[in-house]
């Protein structure tokens, strides 16, 4: 067959035309799902709604800033950190190492947001491959749906932060927390009106406690307060408290999200546990000492160097020149500590029944259990029986002052040996207290029976001595035979591997949760000092005794005790105050702290 002429040419053109077409129309489609896929940026009304639903807190609008405009990446790192009460960690956060490459043009405050959002388990925030976080770039919806997730886990309270740092050889600084409840959430709220007039709405009851968990977050998302209680072996989901008069309005707008419910009277937390958030969070700060080789003593110091009396935790170790120091014994308000206290090798209050001891000897050693004392004082007249030692005599017993006591004797009526280099100077049938303690010598004070004893024991010119034999199981006495210093505290927490036992301590001790102070010996051989803080909504709740316990399980300990907490608990540090004590006031005055001096 015979071709048209030009016929080739005409269908090459067409082709042409067409493949021209076909490229401008792809060219316009990739420019317009390019316009379709930019990232839509989150705006801070949104982003603060959302803080609010997940997390139950209210952060304000920062300076500045509208509703409308858009959040940058640094400024919600910054915002949700602060949300969660986690910038307390930033004097913590490692800057040696910084995991982005592009943080270097921030300032140090900044970078340490983004250091430590990095740093939670899970994390906040992850660079993309090539190490980059782009932290002034404006954050994107699709980012923040990501985001969102991790905060409805820390809502859960799976949100936890360590850091590990060695500051020597012998020495490794430990410090985590773990966990979130917004302050306000600690205590199930008052209504305004009546308990008549107030109720709940249930939203539902289920036997697995994850699914309650899981519908209790739908509904956080919603705006709702959720309250989450464990009734016999089911969890009950309810929204609320609402007045009376708004019962069906809210009935009726979580029917149209697809939530029927049904009223329930408010009972305050009777007949049930409140489990709407986990406890916490838990703040704790600790050193681990190894003493093979260290050059450094562990030693117990004395507030102002005196019985009776107290300074701050820090104001004893600058005056002792210590690298680290810690509080140490229970004391009444007049400082007087109770339970055993020696230091350098002189015991200066006797052991308190009940209690137990943490003693440490010339060669580092920690050493914890009970002990007792035998105390007389001997002539060749007879010997006395000293039941007390630098404290207020309580009737009908001898007790001994030396100058760790003070200046002068307690103003307490009684009979009074004075006794100077070994030999009794002096014999005050009715003292009334306030003789000055020789500095070489010791004063015996009776009153009562013990007043009796004294009188027809010991007069001028008799030679005493005074006997102290410190007592433990027998398994322990070589141990004991070398402790130099020693503070009693309780409950004993863990011996020979085991809990406790936890003794006969007054149950709000115990049970209720309050900032802590321990004192441990590990398996490895090293020592450590713990404090956890407390009373701090938001930094810390501080922790029951069974809490301190499992947290001491983590560091594999032997031997532990518990001893003076509360606002007492203090953990300093190369010439600083690093946990935050629970006092409004500042730090607490106690009366003994353990230290570690340089040698």
């Amino acid at each position: 067959m015979q071709k048209a002429p030009g016929g080739e040419g005409a269908i090459l053109r067409q082709v042409r035309v067409c493949f021209f077409w076909i490229l401008v129309l792809c060219s316009v489609l990739v420019f317009s799902l390019e316009g379709f896929t930019q990232p839509v940026p989150v705006r801070w009304g949104d982003f603060l709604q959302s803080l609010k639903n997940i997390l139950g807190v209210s952060p304000s609008l920062p300076p500045g800033k509208k509703h409308t405009d858009p959040v940058l990446r640094l400024e919600a790192v910054e915002a949700i950190i602060k949300s969660l009460s986690y910038d307390d960690l930033l004097s913590f956060v490692d800057t040696q190492n910084v995991p982005f490459r592009d943080l270097e043009s921030l300032g140090d405050r900044e970078k340490r947001f983004f250091i430590l959002a990095a740093s939670l388990d899970p994390p906040l925030i992850r660079g993309d491959v090539s190490g980059n976080v782009f932290p002034k770039k404006s954050l994107s919806t699709q980012e923040f749906i990501i985001i969102k997730e991790t905060l409805k886990k820390y809502a859960k309270g799976d949100i936890r932060f360590e850091r590990r740092k060695s500051i020597h050889p012998n020495l490794e600084f430990v410090v985590k927390k773990w966990g979130f409840s917004p302050p306000e959430a600690q205590v199930i709220p008052q209504p305004s009106s009546t308990p008549q007039d107030t109720f709940f709405l249930q939203v539902g009851a289920y036997q697995e406690r994850e699914r309650a968990e899981r519908v209790a977050g739908w509904l956080k998302e919603l705006g709702y307060q959720v309250r989450l209680y464990e009734e016999g072996s089911l969890f009950k989901v309810r929204v609320g408290p609402y007045a009376k008069r708004d019962l069906e309005s809210v009935r009726s707008r979580l029917e149209k999200q697809g939530f029927p419910s049904y009223p329930v009277a408010f009972e305050g937390t009777r007949g049930a546990t409140l489990q709407g958030l986990p406890p916490g969070p838990f703040f704790t700060i600790g050193l681990l000492f190894d003493p093979v080789g260290a050059p450094f003593r562990l030693e117990v110091a004395l507030a102002k160097d005196q019985v009776m009396d107290r300074e701050r935790t820090s104001e004893i170790a600058r005056r002792k020149n210590a690298l680290f120091a810690m509080n140490a014994s229970f004391f009444v308000e007049n400082g007087d500590p109770i339970g055993l206290l020696m230091i350098d090798g002189r015991i200066l209050s006797e052991p308190q029944e009940g209690w137990y001891t943490a003693g440490f000897t010339d060669e580092n050693h920690l050493v914890v259990g009970a002990t007792r004392l035998s105390c007389k004082a001997m002539s060749s007249r007879g010997e006395v029986e000293i039941k007390g030692i630098n404290r207020l005599n309580n009737g009908n017993e001898v007790t001994f002052y030396d100058f760790f006591f003070g200046d002068r004797t307690p103003k307490q009526s009684g009979v009074e040996v004075v006794v100077r280099r070994g030999v009794v100077e002096e014999v005050v049938l009715e003292s009334q207290g306030g003789t000055p303690i020789p500095r070489d010598g010791f004063i015996l004070l009776g009153r009562g029976k013990g007043a009796e004893v004294l009188r027809s024991t010991f007069v001028p010119g008799d030679r005493v001595r005074v006997r102290m034999a410190l007592y433990a199981p027998e398994k322990q006495i070589a141990e004991w035979q070398r402790v130099r210093y020693a503070v009693s505290g309780g409950p004993l927490l863990f011996f020979e591997g085991q809990p406790g036992p936890f003794g006969d301590f007054n149950p709000d001790i115990v049970a209720k949760r309050h900032p802590r102070t321990a004192v441990a010996n590990l398996e490895d051989g090293r020592i450590l000092f713990l404090v956890v803080d407390g009373r701090r909504p938001g930094h810390s709740v501080g922790m029951t005794i069974e809490e301190l316990v499992a947290e001491l399980k983590t560091y594999q300990v032997r031997s532990a005790l518990n001893l003076d907490g509360g606002g007492s608990a203090t953990f300093y540090l190369e010439g600083k105050v690093l946990n935050l004590p629970s006092d409004f006031t500042g730090e607490r005055k106690v009366s003994s702290a353990i230290l570690l001096c340089p040698k």
